[in-house]
């Protein structure tokens, strides 16, 4: 058997995919990418990288963490063109393929990236709890600080604030605002979640743990109904289209009379 290394111009630094035969304890019928993750000089091993796995079209397929060999495996329910998007603490965010995987086929694939200045200052500090074994690694928080797109409260930010209800997290930041209807004396109690749009101000698409929420919980839910401060762990924010990390896509204005793009909230909890 033998490999290719492939190095694109740019960030995008890849290697090679070998065809494999069936894999051992795969599922009959499934597309499978084994793959290691290495530093582009030196080829050290990188644990702890998040690995996901898209079709050609940008959809999002699944997702893996890489061990401390810095192996992954994702697989694919059927066949096609595929693409991989590897990234990791202080590391460049990187794109590889298009592999192409037919019924039952598997790949090999040495997937490299290379560092990056960390773009905010003390994040270690403000995780305050190793980054290495934090949830937050695992779910891409990390990796899109890194990207340096966004609003992201920590969670010791959240430790440290002075706020009462999950809405109070929001005030305060450009483009985010929280509204409550008005009414009669049984108006509806609580403030929603709005953020600007090209026609007002309109519902984000939100987030609850990687799982995206209906419209009529974006419209008509209450932020502390959602989710309650104490089980806030942290929080990103995009705004504008530019900011939104592939994996969250792109919602509409609603709910205010908004038009055109509204934003996308990420919330993740501690009882995850």
């Amino acid at each position: 058997m033998t490999r290719r290394s492939i190095r694109p111009t740019a960030w995008i630094f890849a290697a090679v995919a070998t065809m494999l035969g069936t894999a051992l304890g795969a599922p009959a019928g499934a597309q499978t990418i084994n793959g290691t993750l290495m530093e582009v000089e030196s080829d050290q091993p990188i644990s702890l990288g998040l690995i996901i796995m898209m079709t050609e079209e940008g959809d999002s397929i699944t997702s893996g963490v890489t061990n401390s060999q810095g192996r992954f495996t994702v697989e694919a329910q059927e066949p096609g063109s595929f693409m991989l998007i590897a990234s990791a603490f202080g590391f460049k965010e990187t794109a590889a393929g298009v592999f192409e995987l037919g019924e039952g086929g598997e790949m090999d694939v040495e997937f490299r990236v290379a560092p990056a200045p960390m773009p905010i200052d003390g994040l270690l500090v403000s995780l305050q709890r190793p980054v290495l074994e934090h949830n937050l690694v695992s779910n891409g928080f990390v990796r899109r600080v890194t990207r340096g797109l966004g609003v992201f409260i920590t969670p010791a930010e959240i430790e440290k604030a002075s706020a009462r209800t999950a809405g109070d997290l929001f005030r305060g930041i450009p483009g985010v605002a929280l509204t409550r209807p008005g009414g009669g004396r049984n108006a509806f109690q609580g403030e929603l979640l709005r953020m600007s749009s090209q026609g007002g101000y309109c519902a984000p698409q939100i987030y609850l743990d990687g799982v995206r929420m209906g419209s009529d919980v974006t419209q008509m839910m209450a932020i502390d109904q959602l989710v309650p401060l104490p089980q806030i762990d942290a929080i990103e924010i995009y705004r504008r289209p530019a900011e939104i990390p592939i994996e969250y896509g792109m919602t509409g204005a609603s709910g205010t009379g908004g038009a055109g793009p509204c934003g996308v909230v990420v919330i993740w909890t501690k009882s995850r």
